[in-house]
């Protein structure tokens, strides 16, 4: 029997290195397999995810077990991020932030920052979308700052453009243009047509929200011939539709409703019921522009048909309030104020502050033309406060200048292109010596200069037109305010108010002033942002005002983190404790429901004291320039006193406030306590 050669050492190294690298390609091979596998169940996810939540769900938990398994950190990430979508599709927000929120520190573990970018772009979206804005905006400029470190130029315009979107919904208009033009910009220079056609919509959207029609039609413009090119069909039918808004608010309704009808024939071959709707609210307001009454309702109310199967309130709220004008305007004036009564019921439901702001000019024009002045004069009233915050010169001339210094940009880089050209032209004409090409050149020059003198004066013709324009809607607009103010005051009085900005005061008996202020404010504004602590404070003062409204109190001012109301004025009544205790229980359980959102999503969070007292008050209007509304006396530092005096959370009232309901809301004496440069006070919380 013949032994076997034995092996040397070397040999047997080898042998067992070629094992254990086979075995390692083999398992290297399974692994592939298997994270493909993973991949493979994410997307076919992703195929169903718009139309079968369920079965994109399943696949996507499969997808995560399976990550998990084998360690698989992208897969997981990419995994978590499609149940984020889904929970997102399904309306179920929080669901949604919890599985981005694993996606993204899944990717911040691994590095991979445009996948990072990818993640703090959904919760952006998501914030923006559930109502979060201050949110959104924190999310989308730290993934501006990422996509900046990795220079993704075409991700940093969708992020510029995702800004402005936020800050034109809070109303912030300047910062809105700003984003739109960094945006405008990149795209430009990478000649992307479908993403500056976004950009001129988004600035129009603008203009038109703040009546600056002329502007808008000419954004419009743009928008649509790059759609018209483009030829998307979803994309053009709403081109269409801007453009003919724009259109009908410069007077050329006739005009708009052709393009309204192009809009219409798109969506009907779509088999869109909601296009369809909202091309029908359009075509009814430009009929309604054009007296035709009768059939402005026909179309209207086949629009609220549509929004009612849908269930969709901002289009119902944009059909009432349209179906409301055309009774105005044909002097129905009963019936119109019941279609503004139901949008503004919405409007306050949904919290909505552009339906609401037109509720109460629509409430003003209407008890105006009633005979109700004053009631109409105190609507017009709170309808300016919030108008005139947004629409002033200086948003127009910060938008004038950023548009001027972007055009001027452009006119720069072209003249040094022409320079370029002209000193090739010349350097060859120095060559060839030739007379008559340097007398052509001399032609064209003359002619070039000819036409550009021509473009300025048609430019200075058209700025001229815009500007006689803008007087007469300013004067319409005085005029109005000068109607209303001369029918609800005495005709000597309203010419005192105008000549001398001064009306002599009034003392009333009773009335009920109630204070409100933030514990612990000074300390929260320390740690936050002023951006940030803005829109916290303006979004609890939103929250006041409305419940002051809806109690029929009057908003006196804010002071700081200060709220001051007060009930029983302007009009007296029998009624204004019991109102200021009701609304001083709404605002602190709404503010308390509030305040735990802020919790839940990590921002800062308020308590509040409420101090309120029922006395006599001086009331009348100071200032010269800016008119302000405000009360004096005892009865005001009183109630200061036990806004002080009172507990987070707690209402503290004054015996006079108490002695008028008691019989109405159960209370707790505390006893008479000490009240800055009042002495003893007695006090009571009200229980609710």
């Amino acid at each position: 029997m013949t032994r076997p050669f034995p092996l040397t050492r070397h040999q047997i190294v080898f042998l067992l290195l070629g094992g254990w690298f086979l075995l390692c390609s083999a398992q290297a091979t399974a692994q592939r397999a298997d994270t493909s596998q993973v991949l493979k169940l994410t997307n076919d996810a992703w195929e169903v995810i718009e139309t079968n939540t369920d079965e994109a769900e399943q696949l996507l938990n499969e997808a995560v077990t399976k990550a998990q398994s084998l360690k698989y950190l992208r897969g997981e990430a990419a995994a978590w991020n499609g149940l984020g979508v889904v929970a997102e599709v399904r309306g179920n927000f929080d669901v949604a932030e919890k599985h981005y929120r694993k996606a993204l520190a899944l990717r911040q573990k691994l590095g991979d920052k445009q996948e990072v970018a990818s993640s703090l772009n959904n919760l952006g979206v998501l914030y923006e979308m559930s109502g979060r804005p201050d949110s959104a905006i924190l999310l989308f400029k730290e993934n501006l700052r990422v996509l900046e470190e990795i220079r993704d130029i075409s991700r940093i315009a969708r992020t510029q453009f995702n800004l402005a979107g936020v800050y034109q919904e809070k109303g912030i208009y300047t910062i809105a243009n700003e984003h739109l033009t960094e945006a405008r910009i990149i795209l430009e220079s990478q000649n992307d047509e479908d993403g500056i056609a976004k950009v001129y919509t988004s600035l129009g959207h603008i203009r038109f929200e703040l009546d600056r029609y002329e502007e808008g039609l000419d954004l419009y413009r743009k928008a649509l011939a790059l759609r018209e090119k483009l030829g998307d069909p979803v994309r053009l039918a709403e081109a269409y539709t801007d453009y003919a808004n724009a259109l009908d608010e410069v007077d050329s309704s006739l005009t708009a409703v052709g393009f309204y009808q192009r809009a219409l024939d798109i969506w009907k071959n779509l088999d869109d019921a909601l296009g369809q709707a909202n091309v029908f609210v359009n075509l009814g307001d430009a009929h309604k522009h054009l007296g035709n009454y009768r059939l402005a309702l026909d179309y209207l109310h086949q629009a609220e048909l549509i929004y009612k199967d849908l269930e969709n309130a901002n289009g119902l709220m944009e059909t009432y309030n349209t179906i409301g004008d055309v009774y105005y305007r044909d002097k129905k004036q009963k019936t119109a104020l019941e279609f503004v009564d139901k949008y503004y019921r919405i409007a306050i439901e949904a919290g909505d502050q552009k339906f609401i702001q037109g509720a109460l000019k629509d409430y003003a024009e209407v008890y105006a033309a009633m005979g109700n002045f004053r009631t109409a004069y105190e609507y017009w009233q709170q309808y300016d406060s919030i108008r005139y915050t947004n629409l002033n010169e200086k948003i127009s001339s910060e938008f004038a200048q950023k548009e001027a210094l972007f055009e001027d940009d452009k006119r720069k880089k072209k003249l040094r292109e022409q320079e370029a050209a002209f000193k090739l032209q010349e350097s060859e004409l120095a060559r060839s010596r030739n007379g008559l090409y340097a007398s052509l050149a001399g032609v064209l020059a003359l002619l070039a200069l000819a036409t550009l003198l021509f473009s300025r004066n048609r430019l200075r013709a058209r700025a001229n037109r815009e500007l006689a324009a803008k007087n007469a809607a300013i004067e319409q607009e005085r005029r109005r305010a000068d109607e209303l103010l001369t029918n609800i005051l005495p005709a000597e009085t309203a010419a005192e108010l105008k000549a001398h900005a001064r009306v002599k005061p009034v003392r009333y008996e009773s009335v009920t002033v109630m204070f409100t202020d933030f514990r612990g404010f000074t300390t929260i504004a320390e740690s936050l942002p002023s951006e940030v602590l803005i829109a916290e404070l303006d979004e609890c003062f939103s929250l006041f005002d409305s419940i002051v409204q809806e109690y029929g109190l009057e908003k006196i001012k804010t002071i700081g983190d200060a709220y001051m109301c007060a009930g029983g004025l302007p009009t007296p009544n029998n009624t204004h404790p019991q109102d200021t205790v009701r609304a001083a229980i709404a605002m602190q359980q709404r503010l308390s429901a509030l305040m735990a959102e802020n919790k839940a999503a990590g921002r800062p969070a308020f308590e509040m004291r409420i101090g309120i007292h029922t006395g006599p008050v001086v009331a009348g209007v100071v200032g010269r320039h800016k008119f302000a509304y405000d009360i004096w006396g005892d009865t005001v530092n009183t109630a200061a006193r036990l806004e002080q005096g009172s507990e987070p959370g707690k209402i503290n009232i004054s015996e006079t406030t108490f002695q008028a309901v008691k019989d109405l809301f159960p209370c707790t004496y505390r006893g008479r306590l000490s009240a800055k440069n009042k002495g003893e006070v007695a006090m009571y919380f009200v229980e609710y």
